[in-house]
């Protein structure tokens, strides 16, 4: 369609697009090598459950369930399959080699960016746009979307990797976005169907990526007003208020059902871990999101972090910029509420951010500060100001030609600071040791940082005393809390385990588990520490505190296995090796462990065919 009647447009177009790929392969040149951070050891490079050995379709579906903290619900309940599968191919073709997972991610964030600027081309040629911009949709377009791809912001959703999960939900999102839109300016109704196919499968991907792009509904229902309907009509008005208050109250419901897996106390239970409270998590987010407004606009790599020092809002007034952070959010809103019908790009861009917070800046008891969760709420933040630019560029050239020139100077200028600073900002993810400390620059005040450093640098090249010497400095920090002491003091435990001096790292671990008694992973480590010592009816007594719990934890069953192993009651190790087996069915370690028991029961025959069996799934 699109070809046979605007051969001329579809060719700029398609530059447009060229232009924008090269500009962001330029942008981030410097990122193949960036190591791996945080969470992207637990969720890939420690998550056996993506480390495929081949292709086969029942291996490829088990990814779909490769929970990093769930493993006993690997094969039940799916976790974010699609980035999961990703992942696991990564991993299959090139193992812990950071390259393939950087150039993947880096073309998830190109095919993005290309379908936001298809999706702004296609939305200023809707009913309630079209002849008004003097066929400069394609300038705007590009303008919009270089903005938001090239801005540094964007580098922790593209150069962390595991943040694919956050990039791939807003590519599907957008592409859903752009299949509705054309669908709609579609005329012929075969072709329709298909594209609100497209539109319904991309919003599966999206909610297959990460959960937080349940919005999409929403934000098609604020498209279709914005630009398909004809709000003069009063009757419309009040058809789309009440279908749009109807909609947002379902979509809650079912956003809470799926963040809380059914279980609608587990958000208030989850607070438990943090150190901040449901109401004082709702007071600090307005701050926050007002911060990330102004790290968009402003976006020199010296303002952007993987950490932030945030002071906790206690009460409208403490600290003081909380009641007028709130104020400020509520304004926007009503003034993007007001400019639906006068200025719906502006109305779009606002009200889509905001819409597009709800999720992880609310009520869900996540980390408070991310940068990455801007990634898909940007969008669009950028169009108002394309449309600005081009529209003075226009409105110049008829005016004062110098001018006119001297804008789109600017606005070139403007494409290659952004596109520097992104470069510029990728240089502190090249390792943990220069993105931590880069941390510690800009956040003092926060343990992260000091703990990160300490554990992801220091640790891993064996300097012991210089993390021990970090730890001890987060413990000194002001603003601290008995669950980031306790971290700190847990890691320094292992550290003297490590060392072998096992007495001081159990020492270490009952004091952390007096500031925090609710967190199993120290528990856990105590237990290991207390069976290493040789106090197993202590050890014991721990891992089956620990089990009554999660009763189908596989670490607690190996574990209480382990020690009643060396307790000699072969019976009851046998039985919790047998738990593990079921959770764990490839695993030879396991099987060992069950032979071992049978031969002391004197089941030498059983034993024989567990051994086999252990032969058959690893011959070395």
């Amino acid at each position: 369609m699109f070809r046979r009647f605007y051969p001329v447009v579809f060719s700029k177009l398609t530059l447009a697009v060229l232009i924008l790929i090269f500009m962001i392969c330029l942008a981030y040149m410097n990122t193949f090598q960036a190591s791996w951070h945080l969470d992207d050891h637990s969720n890939i490079v420690k998550n056996s459950a993506l480390h495929i050995p081949n292709l086969k379709i029942e291996t490829l579906i088990r990814t779909f369930y490769a929970s990093p903290t769930r493993p006993g619900l690997i094969g039940k309940e799916l976790y974010r399959p699609i980035p999961c599968l990703s992942f696991a191919l990564n991993w299959y073709l090139g193992k812990d080699d950071v390259f393939g997972y950087h150039l993947v991610n880096l073309i998830v964030h190109i095919l993005t960016a290309s379908f936001l600027l298809l999706t702004v081309f296609f939305l200023l040629r809707s009913p309630n746009l079209a002849h008004k911009l003097s066929r400069n949709e394609v300038i705007i377009a590009f303008l919009a979307a270089a903005l938001w791809a090239l801005n540094p912001i964007q580098t922790q959703a593209v150069t962390y990797i595991v943040q694919r999960m956050a990039s791939m939900a807003a590519m599907f999102y957008m592409l859903s976005t752009l299949f509705y839109i054309t669908s709609r300016l579609s005329e012929n109704p075969i072709k329709r169907i298909f594209l609100l196919l497209g539109c319904l499968l991309s919003y599966l991907f999206a909610l297959g990526s990460k959960e937080n792009a349940i919005t999409l509904p929403l934000a098609l229902v604020l498209i279709e007003i914005l630009f398909f309907q004809n709000l003069n009509i009063p009757r419309t008005r009040r058809l789309w208020l009440w279908g749009s208050i109807g909609g947002a109250v379902l979509l809650i419901l079912a956003g809470v059902l799926i963040f809380s897996s059914g279980d609608f106390l587990s958000p208030a239970k989850a607070y438990r871990h943090r150190p901040f409270s449901l109401a004082e998590r709702v007071l600090t987010e307005p701050r926050i999101v007002v911060f990330y407004l102004s790290q968009i606009f402003y976006p020199v790599p010296s303002r952007l972090s993987i950490e932030h020092d945030v002071q906790i809002s206690t009460s409208l007034i403490q600290p003081w910029s909380t009641l007028p952070a709130i104020l400020a959010i509520f304004l926007m809103i009503a003034f993007g509420l007001l400019l639906i019908r006068k200025q719906p790009i502006v109305s779009l861009a606002m009200l889509f951010f905001f819409l597009n917070h709800v999720i992880e800046s609310s009520i869900i008891p996540l980390e408070l500060i991310f940068e990455h969760r801007n990634y898909l709420p940007s969008m669009f933040l950028f169009l108002p100001v394309a449309y600005g630019i081009v529209w003075m560029i226009t409105y110049y050239k008829q005016k004062s030609l110098v001018l006119s020139r001297v804008l789109v100077i600017f606005s070139a200028l403007v494409l290659v600071c952004f596109g520097w600073s992104t470069h510029i900002r990728n240089m502190a993810w090249a390792t943990e040791k220069s993105l931590w400390e880069d941390a510690l620059r800009k956040a003092p005040n926060s343990n992260r940082p000091w703990h990160n450093l300490a554990w992801g640098y220091y640790v891993k090249t064996g300097q012991y005393d210089k993390a021990l010497e970090l730890y001890e400095r987060s413990l000194d920090l002001q603003r601290n809390n008995n669950f980031s002491k306790s971290l700190a003091l847990n890691n320094m435990a292992l550290i003297y385990f490590h060392k072998k001096d096992v007495t001081r790292a159990i020492d270490l671990w009952k004091q952390a588990l007096e500031l925090s008694p609710d967190l199993e992973i120290i528990r856990f480590r105590y237990a290991i520490g207390l069976t290493e010592m040789g106090d197993f009816n202590n050890a014991l007594e721990t891992v089956n505190r620990l089990l009554s719990k999660r009763p189908d934890h596989l670490d607690y069953n190996y574990l209480r296995g382990r020690i009643l192993l060396m307790k000699k009651d072969y019976d009851s190790a046998l039985k919790s090796f047998e738990k593990c087996l079921e959770l764990k069915p490839d695993s030879v370690e396991i099987m060992h462990n069950i032979e071992i028991c049978r031969n002391f029961l004197g089941q030498f025959s059983l034993a024989e065919s567990v051994l086999e069996n252990a032969l058959r799934n690893d011959p070395k």
